[in-house]
């Protein structure tokens, strides 16, 4: 037998699918929006860039755990997909 196939029969391949990951993903989404939320009033009502490009962030945050709860029950391929998604936004953001 290989290594791979090993592991694939395993607990260590996919990742945790438990009710307990999916509720942390969406107290993070919760609350990454609260904050883009409070930081995009705060900084408009203060005409603050610095709390505007704050609340960007936590946008893109909240916008990054909304998507991997979308996926969260779905295959490896969609998955995946997922993360490159997340990886040329990030690129996207640093290149902006």
């Amino acid at each position: 037998m290989n290594m791979a196939g090993g592991c694939c029969e395993s607990q260590c391949a996919v990742g945790d699918n438990s009710p307990r990951f999916r509720r942390a993903l969406w107290i993070a989404l919760g609350v990454n929006a609260a904050m883009f939320c409070v930081g995009f009033e705060g900084g408009f009502a203060a005409s603050s860039v610095s709390l505007l490009a704050d609340s960007a962030d936590f946008l893109g945050d909240a916008a990054n755990y909304g998507l991997s709860l979308a996926v969260f029950s779905h295959g490896l391929v969609w998955r995946s997909r997922a993360a490159l998604v997340k990886g040329l936004t990030m690129v996207a953001f640093g290149l902006f």
